[in-house]
C-alpha cells in the first residue's frame, strides 16, 4: 500500500471508511489502536497472532 518505509497502519484506517466486513493482515498489522478504530467503522481487522 506504501512504500518501505512508511508505516501501512496510518493510511489503512482512511482507506477503510469505504469498507465494511473484514480486511486481512499480517502480524505487522497488530495494533489495538487500529483494531478499535477500525472496529468503529464497522471493520474487523483480522491478523496472525504474534509469537510471545
Amino acid at each position: 500500500m506504501t512504500t518501505d518505509n512508511l508505516d501501512d497502519r496510518k493510511p489503512m484506517s482512511e482507506m477503510a471508511d469505504e469498507l465494511w466486513g473484514c480486511l486481512y493482515g499480517d502480524k505487522g498489522y497488530i495494533s489495538d489502536p487500529l483494531e478499535r478504530e477500525l472496529a468503529d467503522k464497522g471493520v474487523t481487522l483480522i491478523t496472525g497472532m504474534k509469537k510471545i
